[in-house]
Parts: structure tokens; C-alpha cells; sequence
């Protein structure tokens, strides 16, 4: 059975689920919302006092007029009549339709009253106990019906023969009146609510260049930035002055990041060659000198070391600075990875004495691919596996394929990394830890370089760790379609292959 109910609670609950109370859509609804909502229940709250003063009003003025005149009857009749009979002819004058007339002696005696069938049994008697009532016009309720009443001396010729109370039956109008206010009072919150929606609409309409704009920057890419051209449908003024204000904005940052890049380019390719000769210098007297004491050749052997550990460092932020500038120029081959993989593996087990496993859950896997990039790739990857992993712990590397990619993951039982470093891991020169880094002698150029290499080769890297379980980074190349012409290429060109650096 259908229960529109819970269906409506189910909808408004998700509805409230996509409010975001910080956005701007949120806050220009609510307060325009609330402009409205002051303005229509102010508009209404005065319409509903001032309806009312105006109905009561011309009942109070009725009664303070039956009142007044009344004893001027009295005394009129009273020259031609008795004067029992010269009340009940002025109170049969002055009756008006819900108008109840009653006249009493001193004594609290009833000298006359209105003949009306509709006033409720007993109100003479109500009214002559009343002690409140005065000569100016009040509201009252008598049992479940509303009067207006008023009491006043009756003089005749300035004798007063006693008390004159007019009360008039306002019990229909009231009723009318609370229908009227809760008429009003829904078509109030109907308006206000309809008044919202179409605010919200509005207004979110009215948003949408800012979230094209969002949309427009927020797949934006590094090499972008200086091109990027921010169109916008039908944008209000202020909305374009933004849009050429963040153009301004990208295409400055655009040539600060062109001018950094050329900068690193420069200086590295600069530092490299001098780099390189000192490198030579010190590796030649180093084999050639035989008279060199223990000192000094410790000496030369450590400053040996830290220039050919500079002259990496120069190498990768050359590599970075081409890949930026987009002149990396990669050889994209068939590469058959089992082979390649597990020249590195043993290479990296003897020179750390650390165990480095290779499994292949796919034979003759075959990826498109540059052989040297994907060499610098893995080993950079192994080396950070065995930097930061037990010596008790082997580095595994898998390899597999998966919908017309190659997949490969290096997998260690090491240190970890902390979730909140994860996705910046492959940033340039940031370190998880830099007192770890120091140690173990990184720069945090590797894993960008990585990762500039693998996008490359249009592939993808991704890392999933856990703080003392291991991190597992996989790469994912497009595998090549020729396999069997491209393996037997892939094998000639490991036995031509020379050692990586």
C-alpha cells in the first residue's frame, strides 16, 4: 500500500542532505528568504490588527451611540407617557438586530430590556454583576458568546432614574474574523513558501557561471594554466570582471611557473657539466694516485660520492624540467616485463643484500613503453621498498594484466606512510619524514620523477599504505597489442640493454 508519508519524509531528508548551510546559494536563499518572510508576515500582522480595530471599532462606536442617545429618548417620552412606558418605547426605538437594551432602577430593579430571541437566558442578570464594566465600550466574553458592553448612568433632565447597559452580539463577526486570520495566515505560508522556492531557483540559477567557472578551473592542468580561456553563458558583470580577473591571474602564474621551470633547466644543465668534470678529476686521481694516504683517499672517496650523488640529483631535475616543458622524448616500444623485472630484482638484491621476489601471475606480459624510463621507474620504486624495509622482509614485485593493461606493483613490508602524506608523496622535494630522509640519503625528487615518467609512457601510479604494514605502489601501462613480434623485440634489446645509473 502506498504511504505518502514516509515517502515525503524519505524526500525531504535527502533534499536536507545536498543543503550545504555554508554555500552562497544557501545563504543569498535564506536571507532574501527571511527579507520576504518579515516583509509578508509584517504586511499581514498589520493587515489582521488594523482589520480588527477597524470591525470593532465601528461596533464600539455603535453601542457608544445607542448609549448616548438612548436617554434623550427617555426624556422625550417621558413628556408624553409615564416613564415606565417611555423606557420600554425607547429601548423598543434603539433595539437594533444584536443589540440588547437593559435599564435598571438604584435598586438593581429592571425598569425594562430588549425583546431579542437570539441573547443568551440569564445576560441581564450577567451584566447588571459585572463590576468592571464602564461608560466607554469594552469587549467581553459572557459564557462562549463575545459582547461589546457598555453601562452608563441614565439621566432624565439631570435625575438619573437608574443604569443603561447596551451590549451587542459580536460572537459572528469574531468567528468570521479567526476564519480570516487563518485564511490568511495560510495563504501567508503558501506565499512565503512559494516565494522561497522561487528564490532558491533564482538563485541558483543565477550561479551558474560561478559553477561553470568551477568546473572549468577545477580540471585545469599545469601546462594549461597560460592558455586557459574561462567562457561563460549570459554572466553577470561581476561574474565577468572575476573571470578576467582569474585569466589575469593564471596567465601570471602560467609565466611564473614557465620562468621556474627554465630556471631549473638552466641552472641543473649549467651545474651538471662542472659537476661532471670534478666527478672525473676525483675518479681518475682516485685510480691513478698511488701515493695517497688512508685520509685522503677517504677523503676523495666521500667527495667522489657526493658529486656523482649531485650529478643524479642535476639529472632528474633535468628530466623533471623536460617533462614539464613537454620535450621528454620517451621511445614507446613493446617491452616484455618479466625479463626486465627480474634483471632488476637481482641487481637490487645483490648490491643491498636484501631479498627482492618477483612473481608473474600473467606470462609474457608485453606493455608499451620506454625501456630506459621504466628501468629508472622500477629501480627508483625498489630501492625506496628496500630503503625503508626490514632486512628480514622481502621486497615483492607482482606483475599482471588486467582489461588491456599491464599492471605492476612493488610491494614491501616496511615503515608505511601516514594517510595525510599520501597524496602529496609525489610532489617535488616533499618528504614524509625529513629527518628518515636525511638519513637515508633522499632529496624527494624520486617519486616525482616517477611519476613524470610514468604519465609519460601513459601510464598511471598509485600508492595505498598503512603506517607499520608496507606500502604497495602500482603502475599501470597500456599493454602492446603485437605480443609475439614484440617479445622477441623486447629480449634483442635486453641483451642490448647497458646497466642502468
Amino acid at each position: 500500500m502506498f504511504q505518502p508519508i514516509p515517502l515525503i519524509r524519505q524526500l525531504t531528508h535527502h533534499a536536507w542532505e545536498r543543503v550545504d548551510p555554508n554555500s552562497l546559494r544557501f545563504r543569498l536563499t535564506m536571507g532574501v528568504s527571511l527579507v520576504a518572510l518579515l516583509g509578508i508576515g509584517g504586511m499581514s500582522g498589520w493587515m489582521s490588527w488594523r482589520t480588527q480595530q477597524i470591525l470593532m471599532g465601528s461596533h464600539k462606536q455603535l453601542v457608544a451611540d445607542v448609549s448616548e442617545r438612548a436617554p434623550q429618548d427617555v426624556a422625550a417620552y417621558a413628556d408624553l407617557m409615564p416613564l415606565e412606558q417611555a423606557v420600554d418605547k425607547a429601548i423598543e426605538v434603539r433595539t437594533l438586530p444584536h443589540v440588547f437594551i437593559l435599564v435598571t432602577s438604584p435598586t438593581g430593579q429592571v425598569l425594562g430590556q430588549s425583546d431579542q430571541p437570539w441573547h443568551q437566558e440569564g445576560l441581564a442578570a450577567t451584566l447588571i454583576a459585572m463590576p468592571t464594566l464602564a461608560r466607554i465600550p469594552q469587549i467581553f466574553e459572557v459564557g462562549e458568546q463575545d459582547y461589546v458592553i457598555c453601562r452608563r448612568p441614565l439621566l432624565v433632565d439631570g435625575d438619573s432614574l437608574g443604569t443603561l447597559y447596551v451590549a451587542l452580539d459580536v460572537t459572528a463577526d469574531r468567528v468570521m474574523f479567526s476564519e480570516m486570520l487563518v485564511s490568511l495566515a495560510l495563504g501567508t505560508a503558501i506565499a512565503i513558501a512559494v516565494i522561497v522556492l522561487g528564490i532558491a531557483i533564482y538563485v541558483g540559477r543565477s550561479l551558474i557561471p560561478l559553477r561553470q567557472m568551477s568546473q572549468m578551473t577545477e580540471h585545469l592542468s599545469v601546462n594549461d594554466l597560460g592558455r586557459a580561456r574561462l567562457q561563460l553563458a549570459n554572466a553577470p558583470t561581476e561574474v565577468e570582471e572575476l573571470v578576467r580577473t582569474c585569466e589575469s591571474t593564471l596567465a601570471r602564474l602560467a609565466d611564473a611557473l614557465d620562468q621556474q621551470r627554465q630556471f631549473t633547466h638552466d641552472i641543473s644543465h649549467e651545474l651538471r657539466t662542472p659537476l661532471t668534470i670534478v666527478y672525473g678529476y676525483l675518479s681518475s686521481t682516485l685510480r691513478r694516485c698511488t701515493t695517497l694516504t688512508d685520509p685522503q683517499r677517504e677523503a676523495l672517496e666521500v667527495a667522489a660520492a657526493e658529486a656523482e650523488q649531485t650529478i643524479r640529483i642535476l639529472e632528474d631535475l633535468l628530466d623533471l624540467a623536460r617533462a614539464d616543458s613537454g620535450s621528454l622524448q620517451l621511445n614507446l616500444e613493446p617491452v616484455l616485463l618479466e625479463p626486465l623485472v627480474q634483471d632488476l630484482a637481482e641487481m637490487a638484491a645483490q648490491s643491498s643484500n636484501h631479498p627482492v621476489e618477483v612473481a608473474a601471475r600473467q606470462p609474457d606480459i608485453v606493455v608499451q613503453a620506454d625501456t630506459g624510463a621504466l628501468k629508472r621507474v622500477l629501480a627508483n620504486l625498489i630501492d625506496n621498498a628496500l630503503k625503508y624495509s626490514d632486512a628480514d622482509q622481502p621486497v615483492v614485485v607482482t606483475l599482471d594484466q588486467q582489461e588491456g593493461n599491464g599492471i605492476i606493483q612493488v610491494c614491501d613490508r616496511g615503515v608505511g606512510i601516514p594517510l595525510q602524506h599520501q597524496s602529496r608523496i609525489f610532489d617535488r622535494c616533499y618528504r614524509v619524514d625529513e629527518a628518515r630522509s636525511r638519513a637515508t640519503g633522499g632529496c624527494g625528487l624520486g617519486l616525482a620523477l616517477v611519476r613524470a615518467l610514468v604519465e609519460g609512457m601513459g601510464g598511471t601510479i598509485t600508492v595505498r599504505s598503512k603506517p607499520q604494514e608496507g606500502s604497495v605502489f602500482t603502475i599501470t601501462l597500456p599493454l602492446f597489442s603485437d605480443r609475439h613480434d614484440s617479445a622477441h623485440r623486447s629480449r634483442r634489446r635486453r641483451r642490448k640493454a647497458s646497466p642502468i645509473h
